[in-house]
């Protein structure tokens, strides 16, 4: 049996007590009875109707009389039956049931019967007869019927009333009162905020925590529903209910609810809210225990770092799509918006084996503009340049979508045409050659020799087809210039002529292959390992084409090309701490990295198994005028030409480069020593032949040293993508490691403030910094790398020859 509520049961007794406080007042008479009225209004009545019927008697009108009496039945509820009867006791009218109810009513001598005479004249003609409810019949003689009706409707009515008020009042009494001070005491001394409520969810004790929260007093706070408070949700609550009506709901426990309760428009605190639902012996729900946990700070920090790793992606996108942009700069050249020599031979190659598997045409055109060195000479670099930029406009203007152009270098250009037999390309050879003698300039006229092969022709590798196409182009030069030669057209005696362009390496190793892709993934791990040597080698063997262009055939320049990129390809074996030490190297160390050469060798040999390469980097070191203590290595002419030409471009990048412990020399210090160590280090010919060349391209070129190249700064925001995937993967040790590595290159390059910056990532890394701060310091340095990136990006497209 469910006991009652306290408030329940004190309603009850007041509303008892009420009822006895009436109860009195009736028995002393107190309380108005009505029923001495209503006998008054009856015998009037009585009286009334008497007097009716007299008047229809002596006008024997007896029908009359008796729908009187039904009339007045009808009308009044408090009269059971009514009739006329003679003296002789015949009853001539009558309504209801009189003739029984009267007899029976007036035998036990009922209050509620009344008589009155009937006269006719001074006589007694009969009697009228009426029949009342009772007024004091059984308990009504007691008790006063009008004081039940009343404490019927006034009990229920004080007991509703009561609970109602008792409830309103109690809520605003202090039930705190009954908790000892011990534990309010307790309660108070707790950082986070406690409330005690009721199963009403009404607050029976708040602790001081939790009122400085609310922002009101404890008075206001007590007797509140907790629910009423401004409160608002957090995080992926989606129930509509609180977390202490959750936990009253399931009768046990709920944690982690997160709830912010606004103090203002402009503040609020959020919490974190565990509650407990309150049960007593019986296991019936009596209230819950609320906890908050202000967790605001924790939040704003949450916020921050949201906000921080937000801007942070939107950083590295950014920076991830200048990147892509560098690196279609790096691919084209910046004159003419053509493929650059090492983009074509990656195309090339892929190309080649697509056309190897799917038994597809491929055909190649090596364009060269006739007479271009007396356009030079005559007018100047400044029309040069501009005959070679409408060169390269023209030839992507009139090439197909899948054709590959490319500046293969100085006034000669490449095409690749995929899907084309030699005939067709013969025909597109002939449609270019128009296409630029079409070009119309203020001065000249340009006309151009190309020549043709294609894969149909019995090319084994891509060099040999370029080759081809190459001796095609000697053959149609020979012949008189703006022409094209077919490779299967050319004679065999114009042919043995151009051979006198090969090479001693060409003729040993005819068929010797170097996969290109090979060769960039190698160029991939040195520039990983140490992107300022990958550097230099890209500058040697563009000096090396440089100096290659005319003495050897397109297929020997190539190889030498790829020995002056690989030449240093051993450094990848060196140790950290004497590749990337920044100061002068010990006796000891620079005896370690003098092995590099030979790790170099092994490389190349086990890689690509092509002599002349590998005797390019085996020897370029080997000195022309003889080492007595290396004797194995040749000397004179005997050391390979690509290894003369490498020699000499090695040095001399290295001599004009700028050093951590030392600045680099002018171009004209370097041609200087280079002239002094002519005969005894360098080919004395190939020598002066390399400063012609580089000072014509210096007088072409003009580049500012003071700035980063595309090159350098796509390096710098690789590694700097590097160091933000570290982040994104908690990788901290990582990270470390790779902002060492990038602050090693950047102050190579002069680029302070980025090496600072990693200096900063490197120092947090090592000291467990918090998230917060390493994405900061990250920031930076992103936004550091977006502005020198655009600085370069924005150069190279306003100057396009300056890099």
């Amino acid at each position: 049996m469910k006991r009652m509520t306290a408030i329940l049961r004190v309603s009850l007794s007041l509303t008892l007590l009420c009822l006895s406080v009436l109860v009195g007042a009736c028995i002393l008479g107190a309380f108005p009875d009505r029923r001495p009225s209503i006998i008054e209004g009856r015998v009037a009545l009585c009286e009334a109707l008497a007097i009716d019927c007299s008047s229809l008697v002596r006008l024997n009108k007896l029908d009359a009389v008796q729908n009187n009496l039904q009339i007045v039945l009808e009308r009044n509820p408090q009269l059971l039956s009514a009739g006329l009867r003679r003296q002789d006791h015949q009853l001539v009218a009558a309504a209801g049931d009189h003739g029984r109810s009267w007899v029976e009513a007036h035998a036990r001598g009922d209050d509620g019967c009344f008589l009155v005479p009937i006269l006719s004249g001074k006589s007694t003609w009969g009697h009228l007869e009426l029949r009342f409810t009772s007024l004091y019949g059984g308990w009504r003689k007691h008790i006063n019927p009008d004081f039940v009706h009343y404490l019927l409707v006034v009990t229920p009515l004080c007991a509703v009333m009561f609970t109602l008020q008792l409830r309103r009042v109690l809520r605003h009494l202090n039930p705190s009162r009954v908790v000892p001070d011990r534990v309010r005491a307790a309660f108070d001394t707790l950082a986070e905020g406690v409330v005690l409520l009721d199963r009403d969810e009404r607050i029976v004790l708040a602790n001081r925590a939790f009122v400085s929260h609310a922002g009101q007093t404890a008075d206001e706070l007590l007797g509140q529903q907790l629910a009423r408070l401004p409160w608002r949700r957090r995080g992926d609550e989606t129930t509509a209910e609180f977390p202490w009506q959750q936990a009253s709901k399931q009768q046990g426990t709920h944690l982690g609810g997160l709830l912010a309760l606004e103090r203002d428009a402009d503040r609020e605190r959020v919490f974190k809210v565990n509650s407990v639902a309150i049960v007593d012996e019986s296991g019936k729900y009596r209230g819950a225990l609320a906890s908050f946990d202000d967790i605001t700070e924790l939040e704003q920090k949450k916020a921050e770092l949201l906000k921080m790793l937000e801007a942070l992606r939107l950083s590295r996108d950014e920076v991830h799509k200048q990147n892509q942009e560098l690196q279609y700069l790096a691919t084209r050249d910046p004159l003419t918006g053509c493929l650059n020599r090492r983009s074509f031979f990656e195309q090339f190659e892929f190309h080649w084996k697509s056309a190897a598997r799917y038994k597809h045409p491929l055909s190649c055109l090596v364009v060269d503009l006739d007479h271009f060195k007396s356009i030079n000479d005559t007018y100047g670099h400044a029309a040069g340049d501009e005959v070679l930029r409408k060169a390269g406009a023209t030839l992507l203007e009139q090439a197909r979508d899948s054709d590959v152009v490319c500046r293969y270098g100085g006034e000669e250009f490449c095409v690749l045409l995929p899907h084309l037999d030699i005939e067709n390309a013969a025909k597109a050879a002939e449609r270019l050659r128009e296409a630029l003698g079409q070009m119309r300039f203020a001065q000249l006229r340009v006309s151009a020799s190309i020549g043709v092969s294609s894969l149909s022709l019995g090319a084994k590798e891509p060099q040999e087809l370029l080759d081809q196409a190459d001796k095609s182009l000697y053959v149609a030069k020979r012949n008189g210039r703006n022409r094209v030669a077919r490779w299967d057209q050319v004679s065999q005696h114009e042919i043995d002529d151009s051979q006198t362009l090969r090479t001693q390496a060409e003729v040993q190793d005819e068929r010797a292959a170097i996969p290109y892709h090979a060769v960039t993934a190698l160029m991939s791990a040195l520039a990983f390992r140490d992107a300022e040597t990958a550097a230099h080698s890209t500058r040697v063997a563009d000096l090396a084409v440089l100096l290659a262009r005319g003495r050897m055939s397109a297929r020997d320049a190539y190889i030498v090309e790829i020995a002056a990129l690989l030449h240093d390809i051993g450094k990848v074996g060196v140790p950290d701490a004497i590749l990337l030490k920044p100061g002068r190297l010990t006796a000891e160390e620079w005896d370690v990295m003098a092995m590099h050469d030979r790790f170099g060798v092994e490389i190349i040999n086990s890689c690509f198994q092509c002599q002349p390469l590998t005797e390019i980097v085996r020897n370029h070191h080997a000195l022309y005028g003889g080492d007595p203590s290396k004797p194995h290595l040749p000397s004179g002419e005997n050391i390979p030409l690509g290894a003369r030409i490498v020699s000499i471009c090695d040095a001399y990048d290295a001599m004009v480069s700028d050093r951590p412990y030392r600045k680099g020399c002018s171009m004209d210090q370097a041609f200087a020593e280079l002239r002094r160590c002519a005969g005894r280090q360098f080919d004395p010919a190939l020598v002066e032949d390399f400063i012609s060349a580089v000072q014509a391209c210096h007088s072409q070129r003009t580049k500012d040293s003071s700035q980063l190249s595309q090159e350098t700064a796509l390096g710098i925001g690789q590694q700097i993508e590097r160091i933000v995937g570290a982040l994104d993967a908690r990788d901290i040790e990582g990270m470390g490691s790779l902002a060492k590595r990038l602050e090693a290159t950047a102050r190579h390059y002069q680029a302070i403030e980025i090496a600072e910056a990693a200096h900063e990532i490197m120092q947090l890394a090592a000291g467990e910094a918090e998230l917060t701060t390493l994405l900061k310091a990250t920031h930076e340095l992103l936004d550091l790398c977006r502005s020198t990136h655009s600085g370069v990006i924005e150069r190279a497209k306003r100057c396009p020859s300056a890099d």
